[in-house]
């Protein structure tokens, strides 16, 4: 065994409250990107699709989303474009992060607002002088082919969009494009910017500092509701469910907090996130090994332990320029889904959405690139056991992207540099120099939730 247990200092609290704001040089270098790519891959313009849940393909480069509303960009190779709104997000347009034109399109609306059924959608989207002289993609939120960059002809958006854009530019050119803004390897969206990165740090230290106060708070008499309100913090949007959950979970389908009560021997579950990332904690609400051996026998040693293994193994192993199926290959081989469970990826990129998309698959030929931010995400699923989760957020930066950030966001890497120290000198993890911890609770477990004095370490 690696690992240890022992009595350590907790991790600060070290969220900056100034939230940085994307330049209008990213803004600049999103759209070149997105631009870049239909050359490549023979689109002349993209048909971009938004809603509440699924907008941060449209977010990436108009900088915001249609609230309540849908709403689609559509952009030219050339760089003109337009945006259809409803009837509450026309007026948003002079907002917009990108030069447009404004369409205000009702059907976009809520129902019963006013529409004129005498026009039809078609009608709204020929004013918007879309270019089909090449492949028109449409971009929703999904992959819906084994590799992002094969475009099919199959997509995720509502059915009644996707008829009149056949309408419009024929069957024949309407292609799935959501690969140009997210495959795992090619898309705009996979890598980021310093600025890009510090932005994104702002929500992945929120949704850490969040669960590091909600497991301060833990105690015998605690309600799901206090945590909860701790997980959720500076009135911003989170990018999941937040969960405070203490004992049996989805009683009658609900998934969210409620008045329960901590009491000693449940279940914990505790997770917030926010544009750019993710911080969850899970395990039993004990004080010591003795009490969790009553309620779990052999949790500790066959999943605590071996989870934390793994996720120092993660840390250990992942590298710029690497082959992401052979990193799953070996990830697997030292932690294998056969006798832990974890069912789907070891990690994956995150950005305004909690899961962006995955390099790390079986057979993949996707590359690891600086830039990219991830999840350290695995859950392991056992017979007869609760599992385990210090899922966290960190980026990878070359020697060029490092030096961006501590000569742009000074505050920013004097932050990284304290939680890698605090990694190194508490915990005993040593962080290669192209890993930069967007938060401080990375590797930072406690194996009795209730115990706040002590947490796993590398011997």
């Amino acid at each position: 065994m690696t690992v240890q247990i022992k009595q350590v200092p907790s991790p600060q609290l070290d969220h900056h409250p100034v939230r940085p704001v994307l330049t209008d040089e990213t803004m600049a270098i999103r759209k070149q990107k997105v631009i870049d790519r239909m050359k490549e891959f023979g689109f002349s313009s993209l048909v971009i699709y938004a809603d509440k849940e699924h907008g941060s393909q449209f977010e990436y480069l108009v900088g915001f989303i249609p609230r309540f509303e849908e709403g689609l960009l559509l952009l030219n190779q050339d760089g003109t474009s337009s945006l259809l709104l409803g009837n509450e997000n026309i007026n948003k347009v002079k907002h917009a992060r990108i030069d447009s034109q404004g369409i205000h399109c009702p059907f976009f609306s809520l129902p019963n607002q006013p529409m004129d059924f005498t026009q039809s959608l078609l009608s709204y989207l020929q004013q918007a002088h879309l270019d089909s002289s090449k492949k028109v993609g449409l971009v929703g939120w999904k992959l819906l082919a084994k590799d992002g960059l094969d475009f099919v002809q199959k997509f995720d958006v509502p059915y009644f969009i996707v008829d009149s854009l056949k309408e419009l530019v024929g069957s024949e050119k309407l292609y799935n494009g959501t690969g140009l803004l997210i495959d795992p390897s090619q898309g705009a969206r996979v890598t980021n910017t310093a600025n890009e990165i510090a932005t994104y740090e702002y929500g992945a230290s929120l949704a850490s500092d969040g669960v590091l106060k909600a497991m301060d708070h833990l105690s015998v008499g605690v309600s799901e509701l206090e945590t909860g309100d701790l997980l959720n913090q500076n009135g911003q949007y989170p990018t999941v469910v937040t969960i405070s959950a203490f004992g049996q979970r989805f009683v009658k389908g609900n998934i969210y907090p409620t008045e329960r009560t901590l009491q000693l021997g449940d279940k914990i579950a505790l997770t917030a996130a926010y544009k750019g990332g993710l911080s969850s904690r899970s395990g039993y609400g004990v004080y010591n090994k003795e009490q969790l051996e009553q309620i779990d026998p052999g949790y500790l040693d066959q999943v605590v332990v071996p989870y934390y293994e793994a996720y120092l193994y993660w840390l250990d192993q992942i590298k710029i320029g690497m082959n992401a199926g052979e990193f799953y290959q070996q990830f697997d081989t030292f932690y294998p889904q056969s006798v832990y469970g974890w069912e789907l990826c070891p990690g994956h990129l995150t950005a305004d959405e909690e899961w962006l998309c995955s390099p790390f698959y079986a057979g993949s030929d996707k590359t690891i690139k600086s830039g990219m931010i991830f999840q350290l995400d695995f859950i392991p699923v056992q017979p007869n056991h609760h599992g385990v989760s210090a899922e966290s957020t960190l980026a990878l930066a070359d020697k060029q992207l490092r030096e961006e950030i501590q000569t742009q966001y000074p505050e920013l890497w004097q932050r990284i540099e304290n939680r890698r120290s605090y990694l190194k000198q508490v915990l005993n993890i040593s962080l290669s120099e192209e890993i930069l911890p967007l938060c401080s609770t990375l590797g930072y477990l406690r194996p009795f939730m209730l115990n706040k004095q002590v947490a796993l370490t590398k011997k």
